[in-house]
């Protein structure tokens, strides 16, 4: 029986059939990675716990469906955020979440530690209460807002280990007692926001090794000693708040060096009397508020001068 050969055309038919399967695959989307199921378990223990109701788990968290990220009103927001780059684009985890006012109460959950990706978390201006959490120690933030809230006791040390913060606030809440020297240790802190507690005692020095800061706020708090002369390493500083802090004066002359400000807030000093502080080198200057700061003699000319001062 002679061998039955396929056709010239039937072959050629074969390799194009091929081909096209093979562009197809190629240009046909690839499904979307999903969540860890690790971290799908943070997210329910983190809802749980603040009692969030309106987080859909029957959609991925970084799928882009569901009410995963809802920006409504300014000042409210309830978004995860998920980087799906890793692993050549097969992989997503989690970088930032943003739970601002969203009427939150209880504390804070351990959990968020579990996030091992996390680098922005924002649960400002809610009702939570306690503290920040020990297992946070081993977290990577880079960014950390509990502002508004209801937590209390010492500065929680925790915050002092998490070495990566470049950004924090902890204004608007309960905390008290001093301020750790180990506060210093975060040298990367770009803004720190602590206004609003009960914070007492002096600055410790450790906080000159906060060279990159460009925004500190220590207003409302109940602190003692002078303003310290090292605010001079704070060189790239353009906002430097210190109303109603319960510090003495002078106004130390360093602060002439610092001439990147942009806002300076001093008021209610203790103390006594002392002259205007130099500020004739701070030409970004736009406002400048030095109420009861125990200044004596004229307000120099150079003030009136200032192009770009707005509020005196």
């Amino acid at each position: 029986m002679a061998a039955h050969f396929p056709s010239p055309i039937s072959h050629l038919i074969f390799c194009l059939l091929l081909l096209l399967f093979c562009h197809l695959r190629l240009i046909a989307p690839a499904a979307h990675p999903n969540l860890p199921p690790q971290e799908v378990e943070a997210l329910k223990k983190i809802q749980s716990k603040l009692g969030k109701t309106d987080w859909d788990f029957s959609k991925d968290p970084c799928s882009g469906q569901g009410n995963w990220s809802i920006h409504g009103v300014k000042g409210f927001e309830s978004s995860v955020t998920c980087d799906c780059s890793f692993n050549n684009n097969s992989t997503c985890h989690i970088i930032r979440i943003a739970l601002k006012s969203q009427n939150l109460s209880g504390i804070i959950p351990p959990e968020f530690s579990r996030l091992r990706h996390l680098q922005i978390l924002d649960l400002s201006r809610n009702f939570l209460s306690g503290s920040i959490p020990s297992q946070w120690a081993t977290m990577q933030l880079a960014e950390l807002s509990v502002m508004g809230n209801r937590l209390s006791g010492p500065f929680p040390l925790v915050i002092t280990k998490i070495t990566t913060l470049k950004n924090l606030s902890i204004e608007g809440n309960l905390f008290s007692g001093p301020i750790p020297s180990e506060l210093g240790k975060l040298v990367r802190m770009e803004r720190l926001h602590m206004s609003s507690n009960a914070f007492s005692g002096a600055l410790p020095s450790e906080l000159s090794n906060l060279t990159n800061l460009v925004d500190m706020r220590l207003s409302d708090n109940n602190l003692s000693g002078k303003i310290p002369s090292f605010i001079k390493s704070w060189e790239h500083i353009e906002k430097l708040h210190l109303q109603g802090t319960s510090l003495e004066g002078p106004i130390p002359s360093s602060i002439s060096t610092l001439t990147k400000l942009t806002d300076l807030r001093i008021t209610d000093l203790k103390g006594g009397h002392s002259l205007f502080p130099t500020l004739s080198d701070m030409g970004s200057i736009k406002t400048i508020i030095l109420r009861s700061c125990l200044l004596y003699g004229s307000i120099p000319e150079y003030i009136g001068e200032m192009k770009k001062l707005r509020t005196l």
